[in-house]
């Protein structure tokens, strides 16, 4: 069996505030709710391995966006953040 390393939620964070994603966004991404993505980041919890994989997925499918299309491109920044939310989503779509 192959133990993971846990996520380093000090990164997540970065990924999170690079995004110019609110944490309730980010929380959403990752298919959990806001209080269980706040005690992630205060270290209170550990991920459990139902949420694990989907979590690590999410992430991967971030990082390829901004690799792929740049993002935040200006054009990004300028949005408000329901639009911005909105595009994300899209972009998410289409990467499947």
């Amino acid at each position: 069996m192959i133990v993971k390393p846990q996520l380093d939620f000090t990164k997540v964070e970065a990924l999170r505030k690079h995004m110019l994603l609110t944490k309730g966004t980010m929380a959403g991404l990752l298919g959990v709710s806001r209080v269980t993505y706040y005690d992630w980041l205060a270290g209170k919890h550990l991920i459990r391995s139902k949420h694990d994989e989907r979590v690590r997925m999410m992430l991967r499918r971030l990082l390829a966006i901004i690799q792929s299309y740049g993002w935040p491109t200006p054009k990004v920044v300028s949005l408000d953040k329901q639009t911005r939310k909105a595009f994300l989503l899209e972009l998410l779509k289409q990467q499947q």
